[in-house]
């Protein structure tokens, strides 16, 4: 599937012009190159003429963990791995769909460690078995012990259902990120 980043695309016009099926439109009021999947050929030549790098394949599919505490806003007071609740999302060929709610450990950690308590990663982690993204609005000091194993991506959108559209947006950032040996996490807006 062809995804075009919202933070790469300048609105240049490049694709349009290039796109013989016509798929792809410049919207005024965004600025942004929009593909319309049923009219595109997969013929990729608006991936080579892109000047920004903005258009890219997805072709694997990402499990992303959202930190919550009530299922509707991504926890606002406290990092990540200090959230009650993991919503767990697929997101395959464009598309985000809703896999299960996970309950997070009842770990207590040790608040002497100025660097995050790696018992608390662990059992975080063993909470977390599949997924590939870390969304929350903070991520504590664990982070270190974390990217390694998944993407932490911070936004500082409250809502849920607004932050899997910020997913999607940028998408394309999250895979390259994924895609990393040292991952340093990204931040969403």
């Amino acid at each position: 599937m062809l995804s075009i980043s919202k933070n790469k695309c300048v609105g240049c016009g490049i694709c349009e012009n290039e796109c013989s099926n016509g798929a792809i439109k410049i919207y005024l009021t965004s600025g942004i190159a929009v593909i319309d999947k049923d009219q595109c050929s997969e013929c990729y030549l608006c991936i080579e003429k892109c000047p920004q790098n903005a258009i890219k394949v997805i072709q694997k599919s990402l499990i992303i963990a959202i930190g919550t505490d009530d299922e509707k806003t991504i926890k606002p007071d406290d990092h990540f791995g200090m959230s009650k609740y993991f919503q767990i999302w697929s997101y395959s060929d464009g598309r985000l769909e809703l896999l299960e709610t996970r309950e997070n450990s009842k770990y207590k950690e040790d608040e002497t460690r100025i660097h995050g308590d790696p018992n608390k990663a662990k059992a975080t982690s063993s909470v977390l078995k599949g997924v590939n993204v870390l969304l929350g609005k903070m991520m504590g000091a664990n982070i270190q012990r974390l990217k390694n194993k998944f993407v932490p991506t911070i936004t500082r959108e409250p809502l849920i259902k607004n932050a899997l559209t910020i997913i999607k947006e940028n998408i394309n950032e999250i895979m390259e990120e994924y895609e990393k040996h040292e991952r340093r996490g990204i931040i969403l807006v």
